[in-house]
């Protein structure tokens, strides 16, 4: 490189210089031959400025070495342009680098070891999961349950990502679906947090459902240091990274687990069953392997398992987690999420992560965007239902991706399972009425092809319950039991855990889908599996049912009931009360009676 080969230009190099070792320069070329005279108009003793690379000496002091000098008057013009450009743009370039950010999470002492981890391997996790944001924990004083500070600093995108990772570390195995923490920001940034008419507060709250109060005045220092301004910011606390994020200026797009911008490739096209579902299960990216399993091999197993249509890892993003992506019917897109849980549980000891801050899992529940409205319901009643009776936090995204909207569930397993299960319901009432979905599907690319179908209406259900002891029995070996239901009787069947229908204790609540002919064999199919004749136990009979079905089932005055006892040869009880919509109806007596009765009230209810 030095000295230059024959016939390069030589140049003094001025301008930047870097040190010892490394010097970059704009410098005068000189070259022979040609001679190089100067351009019309300039100083006759200052040659064109032509763009040298320079070797360094100590500041200030630059060396150039730049290529043949231009032959001709106007391409030393053009070459002089280009270095002048050269400068502004690298100038340019200097002026537009983000300003990094930062910010001071205020965690209770008594919290504060679970965040920084064994042997700090919780702050390694979190460093390493946020893009490598700077974290300085604050020295603990004499009160050791004294709030201790923890500093972030970096990309507002990454440091949203850290300070929700601080959080869900510091809230983990409470089972706090909501947090309100005080957060302390230089106070400079304070109007760009507020924004305009407060608009920037607003955007947070309708995205994320994080709410942010700014206090009036700055936080009074001891030191000379710069002053600070108090937020209290409530919401759920993986939420919360979110809203600090969007507020700090992040787009939307690179906010860690935002609903609202999914891409397209993370929205898989659906198969044409009016019974599939799709669910993203959301794993700590570093856990994400552990549960992938090595070349792909427990995916494999699970899709098997499962018997879901597909389960697939979305790409990686700036997002410190990664979306299992599950297509299949409700059964067993949730008992892949209930094995993808389990596997990550599994890989945290082995990725230096708490177990605990595995207890509050999200999933999101893509929804035909012609069904979202009857699941938020007027005024989100319905949401606000399904909130209520799973205890979960629920998230309804705006914007559509391939004809669907985004719900996201926060909450332990059980209760984020017990939710899907209720809005699994809400939809299929509603096509139920509504009738068929007429919507185009679409590839994985997002493009239209051709229209999604159904096969007519939803199928009418029956929903029985069976003792806890019998599932499997019904069940059968490896699901040959519940196979045998489905070819012989021509339905569609399955079986719920109890932490998806937990309000019947230890029942299990068998869902049975078809012809009124199919459900009266297979709910006599049903009741032989739990109840054989060898044990001499009387056989118990449990129908869920609606309220209106309930009517028809006693009649008026009771006389259903009536001619229901007098024709089978046993009582028949209707509860008086909804159990989440749904009143129980029970019998009790020989096998034989029961699947008689039982055939009757299917009869009653499909007049």
């Amino acid at each position: 490189m030095w000295p230059p080969p024959p016939n390069a230009g030589y140049g003094c190099g001025y301008g930047y210089n870097y040190g010892p070792g490394y010097g970059y320069g704009y410098g005068y070329g000189y070259g022979m031959p040609p001679p190089v005279y100067p351009p019309p108009g300039s100083m006759p003793s200052f040659p064109p400025l032509a763009p040298a690379y320079g070797y360094g000496l100590p500041p200030p002091a630059a060396y150039g070495y730049g290529p043949l000098p231009p032959s001709s008057a106007s391409e030393r013009a053009e070459s002089s342009d280009r270095g002048h450009r050269a400068i502004k743009d690298k100038e340019k370039e200097k002026k537009e680098e983000p300003e990094p950010v930062s910010l001071t999470v205020l965690i209770p002492g008594d919290s504060i070891a679970r965040v920084i981890g064994k042997a700090g391997a919780g702050l390694k996790l979190i460093r390493e999961s946020s893009g490598g944001v700077r974290i300085v924990v604050q020295e603990a004083g004499d009160d050791r349950s004294a709030p201790r500070r923890v500093e972030l600093t970096g990309q507002p995108e990454n440091i949203g990502a850290a300070a929700g990772l601080v959080l869900q570390q510091a809230a983990a195995g409470q089972g706090l679906l909501s947090l309100e923490v005080a957060i302390l920001i230089p106070n400079k940034f304070t109007g760009q947090i507020i924004g305009k008419g407060g608009e920037r507060l607003k955007l947070v709250r309708e995205s994320t459902g994080v709410r942010i109060q700014v206090d009036r005045e700055p936080v009074e220092t001891k030191d000379d240091s710069e002053p600070e301004r108090m937020l209290t910011v409530t919401g759920a606390p993986s939420a919360i990274g979110n809203g600090l994020a969007l507020a700090l200026g992040a787009s939307r797009a690179a906010m860690t687990g935002d609903i609202a911008t999914p891409t397209h490739s993370e929205v898989h096209a659906m198969p044409d069953d009016p019974e599939a579902i799709q669910v993203h299960f959301v794993v700590p990216g570093r856990l994400a392997s552990a549960v992938v399993g090595r070349q792909g091999g427990n995916i494999r197993d699970f899709t098997e398992q499962s018997g879901c249509n597909r389960i697939a890892l979305s790409s990686r993003t700036n997002s410190a987690d990664r979306r299992f992506i599950c297509i299949g019917n409700l059964d067993q897109v949730q008992q892949a999420e209930e094995l993808i849980h389990r596997a990550a549980m599994g890989g945290a000891d082995a990725a230096g992560m708490d177990r605990d801050a595995l207890d509050q899992v999200t999933a999101i529940f893509w929804i035909p965007v012609e069904l979202s409205g009857a699941v938020i319901g007027r005024s989100g009643a319905t949401l606000g239902a399904i909130r209520e009776q799973s205890g979960v936090k629920v998230q309804f995204g705006k914007e559509e991706v391939k004809s669907m909207r985004p719900c996201m569930i926060i909450g332990p397993l059980a209760a984020v399972l017990h939710a899907q299960t209720l809005i699994y319901g809400i939809l299929v009432k509603e096509q139920q009425v509504k009738g068929p979905i007429k919507r185009p599907a679409v590839d994985d690319a997002g493009g239209e092809v051709k229209r999604f179908r159904t096969d007519g209406l939803p199928q009418e259900t029956t929903k029985l319950l069976i003792p806890s002891k019998s599932a499997g029995a019904v069940i059968g070996r490896q699901g040959c039991g519940l196979g045998r239901i489905r070819e012989d009787c021509g339905v569609k069947i399955e079986m719920l855990t109890n932490a998806q229908a937990p309000q019947w204790g230890d029942d299990r609540v068998v869902v049975l889908q078809g012809s009124r002919e199919g459900r009266q064999l297979a709910v006599a199919s049903v009741l032989q599996q739990a109840f054989p004749h060898e044990d001499g136990l009387p056989a118990v009979l449990k129908m869920l049912v609606t309220r209106a079905e309930a009517g028809a089932i006693i009649g008026k005055g009771g006389g259903t009931l009536k001619h229901l006892r007098e024709q089978s040869g046993v009582s028949v009880q209707v509860e008086k009360n909804d159990i989440m919509g749904e009143r129980l109806v029970s019998s009790r007596g020989a096998l034989t009676n029961l699947v008689m009765v039982a055939q009757m009230i299917l009869e009653v209810m499909s007049t």
